[in-house]
């Protein structure tokens, strides 16, 4: 048995600024041919692949894994490129089986609402009808007709924060073996909700999203399902085709539909569960004064500005208003924010050099304005870190130039790059513990509680401006299709 493997992974936010290339791919990690199956630094749908092949004496044959962090749509030339990529080295092996891929599903083009069915329908083309494909995704695809009709099968995570990479590739890979073993017959049943719930309450170990696994796993083990996921669906594309998705592989069409509208159906009741208590900087710092003596800190997530959900990370909000309640005299605080040329200004300096600085808004110009601040550079770094060190699986990051900048109290963690924000070892390896200070800003909508949640238990999610906001009504939805909650409720 020959099968191709490949993947390429990257979450649009249709609200961001931040266009994306191929260039961000090539910054975090981009692997072609033998290079795939040598092992890796980092966990990954690809890995969960090769142990899959390695129990059942399977032959892969490695094309294309590329992946990038979150941004907002990606250039039509970058997707381009990469499609033509993956589809040449997927053409030079004729003579494949079955076709294992590594899709985002989220993802969105310039020109297109739907780049990972616009790429799964390219590779079934060219392979032809007859051959399976077994794609994974991310649980906060958007399920699409295209991808539907374009694969054998869809696997989602099972967990948010994301820590079942590798389980997932693994579980796709011993499907597809079956399919293509002629020991099932599938079906697939689909069911999608005009809905849209903030991502900041989806988590999977507690909350509507545990609820609503348990459940699907209760369908598995009854039988009605071989494979169910459950597509909440990232809430920052403004997409005609867009919504919440129950995805049941099954071997009984009826039942695999039916097991669908049920999931879909309970997801529907538990959508207000979904909501979210915002906070402004100041009822923070006021909740702070009045615990002074807990000597935990509080993790404050400014998700609005989250690079993992494709925002730029360059808002300067947060420090503004820090500073302008004098927080910078007396808290101790961790915070972050992406401005190349402020990062590499305060690099060069060096440590221990006072320098002024203009920081903020300058990937996203059209919605901020940067504010000068003086400070000391408290530490230069190299930009390196591997992120889920403790429940989520090892990932590398690179910040490219990074420096501190010590404002009076505050320490603003300066980098050219945006990165994964939510595990503290982005802070530990410039020299900061969280552990340590009174107050720590994350921007990250969910993902930062595998590793912050160990830390302290006094979490908030701030109100502030931003392409990635829970806010969700507030964004200038054009395109979804109406009736949609939360813009919408009451209709079904």
């Amino acid at each position: 048995m020959n099968i191709i493997v490949g993947g390429l992974i990257q979450e649009s936010n249709t609200f961001s600024t931040r266009i994306s290339t191929i260039e961000d791919f090539k910054r975090y990690y981009y692997m072609t041919g033998e290079e795939m199956s040598r092992p890796q630094k980092s966990e990954s749908e690809l890995s969960g692949f090769y142990k899959a092949a390695a129990e059942e004496g399977v032959a892969l044959i490695p094309t294309l894994y590329a992946g990038a962090v979150s941004a907002g749509v990606i250039e039509r030339r970058s997707l381009n490129q990469l499609k033509l990529e993956l589809l040449e080295k997927i053409g030079a092996n004729p003579a494949c089986d079955g076709v294992l891929l590594a899709l985002h599903g989220a993802w969105v083009a310039e020109d297109s609402d739907d780049a990972d069915g616009e790429i799964l329908e390219a590779v079934q083309e060219l392979i032809g009808k007859h051959i399976p494909i077994v794609v994974t995704l991310d649980s906060h695809s958007n399920i699409t007709r295209k991808m539907i009709d374009n694969c054998a099968a869809l696997i989602g995570y099972r967990t948010f924060p994301h820590a079942d990479f590798a389980e997932t590739g693994y579980r796709a890979a011993k499907l597809l073996f079956s399919i293509i073993r002629g020991e099932v017959k599938l079906y697939t049943g689909v069911k999608k909700l005009p809905m849209i719930v903030p991502a900041e309450n989806q988590q999977t170990y507690r909350g509507p999203m545990a609820e609503l696994w348990q459940e699907a796993l209760e369908g598995e083990r009854k039988g009605a399902s071989v494979a169910t996921s459950l597509f909440a669906v990232q809430p920052w594309l403004d997409v005609e085709e867009m919504g919440f998705a129950a995805v049941v592989i099954g071997t009984d069409g009826a039942q695999a539909s039916a097991e669908a509208e049920r999931l879909a159906s309970i997801a529907w009741d538990k959508r207000k569960e979904f909501d979210v208590t915002l906070y402004t900087v100041r009822q923070i710092i006021a909740h702070i004064t009045a615990e002074s003596s807990a000597g935990v800190p509080f993790i404050i997530s400014d998700s609005a500005d989250s690079p993992g959900a494709g925002s730029p990370g360059d808002s300067n909000f947060v420090l503004c208003r820090l500073l302008e309640e004098g927080a910078d005299k007396h808290l101790h605080c961790l915070l972050s924010i992406v401005d190349g040329p402020a990062a590499r200004k305060a690099a060069e300096a060096g440590a221990g050099a006072v320098v002024k600085l203009q920081v903020g808004h300058t990937v996203s110009p059209s919605v901020g304005s940067p504010i000068q601040i003086e400070g000391v550079v408290e530490r230069v770094g190299d930009g390196k870190f591997y992120f889920g060190g403790g429940t989520i699986a090892k990932m590398e990051a690179n910040m490219g130039y990074c420096a501190v900048v010590k404002i009076g109290t505050i320490s603003l963690l300066i980098m050219e790059h945006p990165t994964f924000t939510g595990d503290p070892a982005m802070y530990r390896s410039v020299g900061l513990e969280p552990a340590d200070a009174d107050l720590v800003l994350v921007k990250s909508a969910n993902q930062f509680r595998a590793e912050y949640e160990q830390i302290s238990d006094r979490i908030f999610i701030l109100d502030t401006p931003g392409a990635s906001t829970a806010n969700l009504v507030s964004l200038p939805f054009r395109k979804v299709q109406r009736p949609m909650y939360p813009f919408d409720d009451n209709f079904m």
